[in-house]
């Protein structure tokens, strides 16, 4: 199963969340919109700051980006 990486970032790195074995891209898509949504609701001064979730392949490839500021 791969493993994707999870970041929290803005203009710079800014926090790790792990890293998780998933069956797919789609699935660590899921799982980042998720942590997105979380983070609102947990940490609601990062909204509006240009903070995204950020995950990576196994292999370092870029899988996609979650703006914390998207209505999901």
């Amino acid at each position: 199963m791969p493993l994707f990486t999870y970041k929290l970032i803005d203009a710079h790195f800014v926090s790790d969340f792990g890293a998780h074995d998933l069956p797919s891209e789609t699935e660590a898509q899921i799982e980042a919109i998720k942590l997105a949504r979380s983070l609102r609701e947990t940490r609601p001064e990062l909204v509006g700051k240009g903070y995204s979730i950020f995950v990576i392949d196994d292999d370092g490839a870029a899988i996609c980006v979650i703006p914390l500021d998207a209505t999901l």
